[in-house]
């Protein structure tokens, strides 16, 4: 594996053109390189670099960096950073770390490849050869040449075999304009990450750049309809029709949900995905419509508030102004709400004192529904004043989420109080909501509040010899008091159900020869040859 690497070229294209071109078995190469003929290559996240990098020019980080998409995972999976960048690491754990299994959406494991790039590598170098911009997850498109990539499946273990190198195709499908944008996007992505390893992603500066583009509300809470609707168009046009990361639906919401706080961590073609949407000035389906920046739509949501606040100093009623402005009646009353501007409403009851009632209960964290039956109004006047305090949602939010947590708390404690020889398995059972809240939200005071976990219980190995002997005497005094006589499976049944006199009978000689005399078993000059 002397040769130089091609440009953009694969670890995984590297060893199949030494296999092909050294003439090797499949097996002896692999032993040669990792130490184990059975070992698997994956495509683009190359394991066992520590031990490949010595039959190459290149150091085992250098390999890491340029030839596999390590970096892109590890910049995306931060929790999992120093695993995914280990380079003495085997392919199962480095798979487990980058968290394939785990994600809801995943693509089949498969080599794209671009077919005027294959052409234009044989004419160059003389070999088609795989490259590494070509296997970002979630691209199907080339970024060079602007047509759809073509996939080649991987059947099971045979992930790497002598000359797997692209085929040469005839077939060249142009790309839409998006798909292609989307590519080089990635590909500009994933280059920067690789220059620059020590660059920190921070999944909360999403909010900063949605509230640019117009996706968040007055009081910073995420426009997740209009969200799912922009990506789900993206995604429709970058991607081809049979590829599972497709969004299936623009309502499917739980597609984002731990995308933006970053919660959880999330296959990395989410996170190019929304940072594509948020670097596009253009997404509307039609290329002469242009979606208004930010800044005009700031202006334009201020102007309108504007208005409605002249209108009502004015004088005029709420729902006049509503359809003045072209908004309901519940937009009027909360912008009033949020400037202090005094609103005529038959009857009259939401007065300033009422309102410092609402606000001094809700920051109690009194439920929204018991402070509308104390106060006599409704459940949405209450939620409307609560909106309206700059920081009180935000409280309230905090202290249901402490309350969980202080009640959860106390159930595990009392649970292991009452249960003193109680193991984790059992607090999983009795204390399901409160075990996985806990576990998901505060895992390190779970662990510190459970039980030391139990070793495994060694298993002698069973003495056969001795059971035998215990056993035959057993089972004749047993056939001798039974009146009528006794089968040899309820026989069995008597003994325990352990299958003794039936599958494991080979292993109890007297007990077989105890039950041939009673001729509950056949001799073996009577048993077939």
């Amino acid at each position: 594996m002397n040769s130089l690497a091609q440009p953009d070229e694969t670890l995984f294209s590297r060893i199949v053109r030494y296999i092909s071109l050294s003439g090797l078995q499949k097996e002896r190469c692999l032993n040669t390189l990792v130490g184990n003929r059975r070992a698997v290559i994956h495509p683009y996240l190359t394991a066992d670099l520590d031990l490949i990098s010595r039959f190459t020019n290149e150091s085992a980080n250098y390999l890491c960096r340029e030839q596999t998409l390590r970096p892109l995972f590890s910049h995306f999976l931060p929790k999992y950073r120093e695993i995914i960048n280990d380079c003495s690491i085997g392919t199962n754990e480095l798979v487990r770390a980058c968290q394939l299994s785990t994600f809801r959406e995943h693509e089949p494991l498969t080599l794209k490849y671009c077919p005027v790039c294959a052409e234009e590598d044989i004419y160059n170098v003389g070999v088609a050869y795989w490259h590494c911009s070509h296997q970002i997850p979630g691209v199907d498109a080339c970024s060079e040449h602007g047509v759809w990539l073509i996939h080649q499946e991987l059947h099971e273990r045979e992930h790497f075999r002598s000359y797997l190198f692209p085929p040469t195709c005839d077939v060249k499908v142009q790309c839409s304009d998006l798909a292609w944008s989307f590519a080089q996007y990635a590909e500009r992505k994933f280059r920067s990450i690789q220059d620059n390893a020590y660059l920190q992603f921070k999944p909360s500066g999403y909010k900063n750049h949605l509230s640019d583009k117009g996706f968040t509300t007055f009081t910073g809470r995420i426009k997740r309809i209009e969200l799912m609707a922009a990506l789900y168009s993206i995604s429709e046009k970058i991607l081809l029709p049979d590829n599972p990361l497709r969004i299936t639906s623009a309502q499917d919401l739980k597609y984002m949900s731990s995308l933006i706080d970053g919660t959880y961590q999330v296959h990395p073609f989410k996170h190019l995905l929304l940072e594509f949407l948020l670097t596009q000035t253009q997404l509307s389906e039609n290329p002469d419509e242009h979606v208004s920046t930010s800044r005009s739509k700031d202006d334009d949501v201020k102007e309108l508030e504007t208005r409605c606040c002249d209108l009502l100093l004015n004088g005029y009623s709420m729902a006049q102004v509503g359809r003045d402005i072209g908004k309901s009646r519940c937009y009027v009353k909360a912008v009033a709400l949020r400037h202090h501007i005094p609103v005529n409403l038959k009857p009259y009851k939401i007065t300033d004192s009422l309102k410092d009632k609402v606000s001094r209960l809700a920051y109690k964290g009194v439920h929204r529904s018991t402070i509308a039956l104390q106060l006599g109004i409704s459940s949405g006047s209450v939620e409307a004043i609560i909106s309206s305090i700059e920081g009180l949602v935000e409280w309230r939010k905090k202290c249901k989420a402490d309350s969980k947590r202080r009640r959860y708390q106390c159930q595990i404690l009392r649970y292991f109080e009452s249960h003193p020889k109680g193991i984790r398995k059992n607090a999983k059972e009795e204390c399901e909501a409160a075990f996985f809240w806990l576990y998901l939200h505060n895992p390190e005071w779970l662990e510190q509040h459970l039980p030391v976990p139990q070793k495994t219980q060694h298993v002698d190995r069973v003495d056969w010899e001795k059971r035998d002997n215990e056993l035959s005497k057993k089972v004749c005094s047993i056939i001798e008091s039974c009146d009528p006589p006794i089968c040899r499976t309820k026989l069995d049944k008597i003994l325990g159900a352990h299958g003794w006199l039936t599958s494991k009978l080979f292993n109890l000689p007297k007990t077989k020869e105890a039950l041939q005399q009673y001729k509950l078993f056949p001799s073996d000059k009577n048993s077939p040859n």
